[in-house]
This record gives C-alpha cells, sequence and structure tokens, in this order.
C-alpha cells in the first residue's frame, strides 16, 4: 500500500513541481514584463465595466494603447469578474485555469492515448510552456476557451470548428456548436446592440487595434511573413490566403480520410487539436497563449504517436518551452538574420504539429500520428 502511494505520489511529482515554479513567476515576476501581470484581466474588467455603465467598451485604450477587442458576449461573461476586487481576482482567476488543465488536460491527453503513468510528467510540461505561463501571467481567457460554440462567439478564429461539417459524422456536433455560438452572439446584440454593430461590421476587420503582423510576438502565418522581411501591409492578406489554403488542405484529407459511424475519441481530439492551430495559424495576429494547442499537440504526439513522430513532436515542443520570442527581440528581431529565426521557430512548429495531426493517406479513417498511437498504446 506505501509503495503504491510512494509511485503515485512520484508521478505526480513534475506537476506539482511545475506549478510550484507556476507560483513563483506570478509572486516574483522573473521572466515576465512588470506590465503584463494582469493586463488583459483588466482589460475584461474594463470592458464589462463600460458595457454596465453604458459606455462603448471598444473605446476605452489602455496604457500602452490596446483596447478591448472580443464581441460584445464577452463583456456579458466577464461581468462577474466586477465581483472579486482588483488583485484577488488574478489569484482566482490562475485557480481556475490550473484546474482546467490539470482535469481538461488530463483528460484530452488520456483520450490521445497517453499512458496514465506519463499523463502528469506531459501535464507538467504543458504548464511550464510558454503559453501557458503567459496565459497565467496576463490573466487570459485562452485556456478556458475550450466549448466549440461559446469559442467561436467569444473570440471569433475558432468558428473554423465548421470545418468538421465537411465530414458526414461531424455533422452534428458542428449543428451544435454553430447554434450554441449563434445564440450567445444573438445574446451580445441584444446587450449591446451598437457595440454589437460596431464590432462586426467595422472593429472585427481592423487587425492593427490589436498589434502590427511584423510584431516580433505574432505566432501567425501573417506574422512569420513579416518576420521574413515582407512589408506589413502585405503580410496580412498574404498570411490570410496561405492559411485558407492550409484550411483548403485539411478539407480535402478530412474528407478522403472520412469513414462510416461515429469518429473516435481519439480522433475528435486530433480534429479538435488541428482546428485550433489552423486557427491561429489563420488569424493576423496570435500571441504565444492563443496555441495552447501547440504544446498539449506536442506532448500527446511525443507520448503516443508512432516513432518519427514523437522524435518531431519533441523537437516541434522546445520552441514552446523556451523564450525563443524574447531571444529573437533581444536578437534585433525582424532586423537581425538571427532574430527573424527564431521569431520563425514558432509558426514552422505549430506547421510541423498540423501536419503530424491530418490523416495519413485516402480511406484510412484515424491515421494521424496520434490516433494511431492510441490505438498503440490502448492494445498494448
Amino acid at each position: 500500500m506505501r509503495r503504491g502511494a510512494a509511485r503515485s505520489a512520484l508521478r505526480w511529482a513534475p506537476l506539482a513541481l511545475a506549478l510550484a515554479w507556476s507560483a513563483v513567476v506570478l509572486a516574483t515576476g522573473v521572466g515576465t514584463e512588470p506590465w503584463q501581470r494582469g493586463y488583459d484581466l483588466a482589460v475584461y474588467r474594463h470592458g464589462a465595466a463600460d458595457l454596465l455603465a453604458g459606455r462603448d467598451p471598444y473605446a476605452r485604450a489602455t496604457e500602452r494603447g490596446h483596447f478591448f477587442v472580443y464581441p460584445p458576449v464577452a463583456a456579458v461573461l466577464f461581468t462577474p469578474l466586477l465581483l472579486v476586487p482588483a488583485g484577488v481576482d488574478l489569484l482566482l482567476w490562475d485557480a481556475v485555469l490550473v484546474a482546467a488543465l490539470v482535469a481538461g488536460g488530463g483528460r484530452l491527453l488520456r483520450a490521445a492515448g497517453v499512458p496514465a503513468a506519463l499523463v502528469p510528467a506531459a501535464l507538467a510540461l504543458v504548464a511550464v510552456s510558454d503559453p501557458f505561463r503567459e496565459a497565467l501571467v496576463l490573466g487570459q481567457v485562452s485556456p478556458l476557451v475550450v466549448l466549440a460554440g461559446a469559442a467561436a462567439a467569444v473570440k471569433v478564429t475558432p468558428a473554423l470548428v465548421l470545418l468538421l461539417a465537411a465530414a458526414r459524422p461531424w455533422r452534428r456536433f458542428a449543428l451544435r456548436a454553430v447554434l450554441a455560438g449563434a445564440v450567445l452572439t444573438a445574446a451580445g446584440a441584444l446587450a449591446a446592440p451598437a457595440s454589437w454593430r460596431g464590432y462586426f461590421l467595422d472593429l472585427l476587420w481592423r487587425s492593427g487595434r490589436v498589434a502590427p503582423a511584423g510584431t516580433t510576438s505574432n505566432n501567425s502565418l501573417a506574422g512569420a511573413l513579416a518576420h521574413a522581411g515582407l512589408d506589413g501591409s502585405l503580410a496580412a492578406p498574404a498570411g490570410t490566403a496561405a492559411g485558407l489554403a492550409l484550411v483548403a488542405g485539411a478539407l480535402l484529407l478530412l474528407r478522403r480520410a472520412e469513414g462510416p459511424g461515429v469518429p473516435a475519441a481519439g480522433e475528435g481530439l486530433r480534429w479538435g487539436l488541428a482546428v485550433s492551430l489552423l486557427s491561429c495559424l489563420l488569424s493576423p495576429v496570435t500571441w504565444s497563449h492563443h496555441v495552447l494547442a501547440a504544446p498539449l499537440a506536442a506532448v500527446a504526439l511525443a507520448a503516443a504517436g508512432p516513432r518519427a513522430a514523437r522524435v518531431a513532436a519533441v523537437v516541434a515542443l522546445v520552441p514552446w518551452l523556451l523564450p525563443v520570442l524574447q531571444w529573437a527581440a533581444a536578437a534585433g528581431g525582424a532586423g537581425s538574420a538571427a532574430g527573424v529565426l527564431l521569431a520563425l521557430t514558432r509558426p514552422a512548429s505549430a506547421l510541423v504539429l498540423l501536419g503530424l495531426l491530418l490523416p495519413r493517406g485516402a480511406g484510412r479513417p484515424g491515421g494521424s500520428a496520434v490516433t494511431a498511437g492510441s490505438r498503440v498504446t490502448r492494445s498494448a
């Protein structure tokens, strides 16, 4: 009994150490900028407060020139934050993020075929990854946006879940997602009709309100093109065009690999992660906290994929564990070859992981690395 308890405690030790390190980062600010602590959470609070006061939630600029950039329904959903004192809200918010990672991330990894004994170590790697660290420091909503319909209403790019409607077994799921998103979007229109019209008819299409495509910390295809030297005014449309080409290719592979019946859990996971990565690559501006699917996919592939996929997944995981974007900025960003190469590592990693998640060959549903690894692990 004691030996089994000791083994269980040892198995969870990596995750405990990773979360302890996260607490150190939050308490000391090591590896972060002073302005980052709770920055995005404060934007959410301001958007909710402005909405309740009858003001335009999109008019207020932060001291760094940023705005509330979510649809109006998000401001409605953020109103409970106003019940919590500023300063305490970040601690409670981050506790929710950690609980979501351990419960939701653990379930996701198990569905991917990761052995139970390896799940805590895999979660530890995700917990210390830059996307999750950044989400904790900023107080970001990204890790919580896991329900497809809600995601499409609160953050627009996850609406790519509609890709699943191209495959017959997924159409019912896609319809539920569309209905959930439509209901929440309509709620935003009722709560703030003027802001709703202004957002969807104008502000949504102004990526410059978020940041220029050439910002070093932009992980999208538009960012990659801007890092490589393409003018910022051209990088955004070119990145969108390249992203749409990826979407078309993913749709083609999905249709060719479509099989009868209801997809297995591993296939649902595969396409959920693939859609998330496609969203991040397609968006004109993608911050690190948006790409939590990258470390999740990498650890799942590294632990449960075929041998060749495991090696590629480990290599693809490295840029999300190291502060490569800070190094890129220190090296001169787009002004130096070293800065460009470092800034390109994350978009390149997302493309590699997307390639590993897509199905292999025609008429072979579940032929991706994740699903194949799932079958091998479960049969063992």
